[in-house]
């Protein structure tokens, strides 16, 4: 995922349109760049043509905040090679010595690792398309940058993308009345069934963890995560239709992924930013208009609790059933929620 200046972003072009200023998302926006420059100098050569330090979560997003963790991993796209492993623990041991970099990836072994590219691209659905290996593999879509070199990076991706176009055998044939289906329902089938492992894997941590954390997981849950899931799907979903009339499967094919690929190099909000830019002079402008404010201040604010030390750690401490929620009005007009 590429990274856009801030004055390009489909975001902030969004947000002029609409006169709403976002500053939280824009002082996630410009962190978010700064600390991708300073892992970019940290990490200078240390990946090859072969593989690729990949950053995923807030990052991935431009969201960065004081609070964010580095979810990370070296992605290997070759043949295997023991200096691979070298390359991982020297990058290790630059990343941990970085002071905002400390806290390092969550325990549950996702990230902060090696991985390679041949479990992510061919083991899509089966027994040993773990929890672990579906995570690496969707958000490598919705959410990753590559630091540095990314030549693997961008293989991986588009190897991801081809593996489910390949596979879908119905895309781009006709119903029995000339309607062509070019909605990628294998990619779109998985990332349902990734929300839903989300969604399980939340009720999994709030049981092992005795609750511990459950408030701050269930805000997290019900808005970066859900947004990131519509993101997806309206990936699926706004493709552009004009492909299906391409001639010869190979070309439609071809021309969906590149379609995808350059889609999906935008973050979950610019996505949907993306499409509500594209209908504004829509008869329905109006009521888009209003939602798309309302949304994105909405999320304006939850950059705004996570950046803020206080009440982040109120609602980490949080326990189910004792929120004491608080509106009030923003100098934008917008309720804002005070724990």
């Amino acid at each position: 995922m590429a990274l856009t200046e801030e004055t390009s972003s489909p975001l902030f072009k969004l947000g002029e349109v609409l006169g709403e200023d976002w500053p939280n998302l824009r002082k996630a926006f410009a962190e978010t760049q700064t600390v991708v420059n300073e892992l970019g100098q940290l990490l200078s050569a240390k990946a090859s043509a072969d593989s690729s330090i990949v950053v995923t979560g807030s990052i991935g997003r431009k969201e960065y905040t004081q609070s964010s963790d580095l979810d990370w991993y070296l992605l290997v796209d070759g043949a295997a090679d023991a200096r691979d492993q070298k390359t991982f623990l020297t990058v290790e041991q630059l990343i941990s010595g970085v002071d905002r970099f400390k806290k390092g990836p969550g325990k549950e072994g996702t990230f902060g690792k090696l991985v390679f590219s041949q479990p992510i691209i061919h083991l899509i659905g089966g027994e040993e398309d773990s929890n672990k290996n579906t995570t690496r593999r969707i958000l490598l879509l919705l959410e990753a940058i590559a630091i540095g070199e990314s030549r693997a990076f961008d293989r991986v991706r588009k190897g991801i993308l081809r593996r489910y176009l390949d596979e879908d055998k119905g895309l781009f044939r006709k119903d029995h009345i000339g309607n062509t289906r070019w909605v990628p329902l294998f990619l779109l089938n998985d990332l349902t069934r990734y929300w839903r492992t989300i969604a399980v894997d939340f009720a999994y941590k709030q049981f092992d963890r005795g609750n511990k954390g459950y408030s701050l997981r269930s805000v997290k849950l019900g808005t970066s995560r859900k947004l990131m899931f519509a993101s997806g799907l309206l990936a699926c979903f706004w493709c552009d239709p004009q492909i299906s009339k391409i001639d010869g499967q190979e070309k439609q094919v071809q021309g969906l992924i590149d379609n995808l690929d350059e889609y999906l190099t935008r973050t979950p909000l610019e996505r949907i930013a993306l499409f509500f830019n594209a209908h504004l002079d829509s008869r329905d402008a109006s009521f888009l208009k209003r939602n798309a404010s309302a949304m994105f201040s909405a999320y304006d604010q939850f950059i705004e609790l996570l950046n803020e030390n206080e009440s982040r750690d109120r609602l980490e401490r949080l326990q189910e059933g004792k929120r004491n929620l608080t509106p009030r009005s923003n100098e934008q007009g917008h309720q804002k929620t005070i724990w």
